[in-house]
């Protein structure tokens, strides 16, 4: 999850026309016009950043200028500062990283610990907001905190970067490896590593300095992170995709808004998570076939480092729920995590076989998530 501002206005392409063209029914135009910030701790050069520049510039379209957007990248807030700054109403719209604030989002962050489980992000962010939309805990806490939750979005899988091969267990004993969450954080320890937490925009100079010795991230963080600079080395370990980070609007700000401009919001949503799954899943996919010229060897792990990782990975569905309970007080985590492996395996089977298409992929979001919302009353 990873400067400079980026101001949206009406115009568009030809291909995000169409998109904005597709967005659902015409609305009635509002009575003033609205300008929304959003914020994101990651930079202007992050492809998720660029699809929030996208959803802004669909807002003045979709609502004929009346409802824009403009977006803050690393600015106007950084990645731990957004969730108090959407409360506050000092942004309107931000990228909320659920594990940086474990105490504030228990019930969002038990998802968040069934990343390693995840096979494709369009699957994990269909499942992540469908789990979180029909989880009154979770709703509970997002109003607690003074935000309106629109979704989560979910990176592309991740694999682990290194400054040296590691292709065996035996590899990766002893390194320091920066973890983006409890999930990998776990895993990292289990495989005998050292796991360091921190947000992944400071993990170039981490790595730089020795501070890490590997990553566990998206192969695109080579380029839009530009990590290709530090790390010579990616393992085709499947680590899963980042299921901790959700699309949230300010409710004191929410409130203020006219009903147009928070049915624009509304409509839109489920675009722009698909918009911002599909950019990290192209990106990733050209960036693996840009190693060569990145000068970046890309290693197959052992057949025994893979089974080590299952073999874990099956204890840890237990341990996820007995943390959850023990830790944060999560009441029926072991019926919760069968809930939520039900909707990854759903959504796996949704998007089985479709292609990196943001329209399609939008489309279902809509129908299966968001057509169910009551767009007159949602966040009020």
């Amino acid at each position: 999850m990873e400067n400079v501002m980026s101001e949206n206005r009406l115009g568009v392409s030809g291909t995000i026309a169409l998109c904005a063209g597709l967005l659902l029914a015409t609305i009635p135009m509002l009575t003033a016009a609205e300008q929304l910030r959003i914020a994101s701790g990651d930079g202007p050069q992050h492809d998720g950043v660029k699809a929030m520049v996208d959803f802004g510039k669909w807002l003045g379209e979709k609502s004929g200028g009346k409802v824009t957007g403009r977006v803050f990248p690393q600015t106007l807030l950084s990645v731990k500062e957004i969730p108090a700054g959407l409360r506050d109403g000092v942004a309107d719209m931000g990228l909320i990283v659920h594990p940086y604030h474990p105490a504030e989002f228990p019930e969002a962050n038990f998802i968040a610990d069934f990343s390693l489980f995840a096979k494709s992000n369009a699957a994990a962010a269909g499942a992540a907001t469908e789990y979180i939309f029909g989880c009154d805990e979770c709703m509970a806490e997002m109003k607690k905190q003074g935000q309106i939750y629109l979704g989560n979005i979910a990176n592309a899988p991740y694999s682990l970067l290194t400054k040296k091969p590691v292709v065996t267990v035996a590899d990766l004993r002893g390194l320091k490896i920066r973890s983006g969450g409890d999930a990998w954080g776990r895993w990292i320890e289990g495989m005998g590593g050292v796991k360091v937490a921190m947000p992944a925009a400071e993990a170039y100079q981490a790595l730089s300095q020795g501070v890490l010795d590997a990553h566990t991230h998206s192969v695109g963080s080579l380029v839009d992170q530009s990590l290709a600079d530090v790390v010579k080395h990616v393992t085709d370990m499947p680590l899963g995709v980042y299921l901790g980070a959700s699309m949230n609007f300010s409710a004191k700000n929410w409130k203020t808004m006219s009903p147009e401009a928070r049915r624009v919001v509304l409509d839109l949503a489920p675009f722009l998570l698909a918009r911002y799954v599909t950019n990290l899943t192209i990106a990733a996919n050209n960036v693996r076939g840009r190693l060569p010229e990145l000068k970046v060897t890309l290693h197959q792990p052992t057949k025994e480092f893979v089974a080590a990782s299952d073999q874990f990975l099956k204890k840890d569905e237990k341990t996820i729920a007995e943390l959850a309970a023990k830790n944060y007080g999560l009441k029926n985590a072991p019926q919760k995590a069968e809930r939520f492996v039900k909707l990854l395996a759903k959504w796996e089977k949704l998007t089985s076989g479709m292609p990196a298409d943001y329209k399609k992929l939008g489309d279902l979001y809509q129908k299966e998530i968001f057509a169910k919302l009551d767009f007159a009353t949602y966040g009020q």
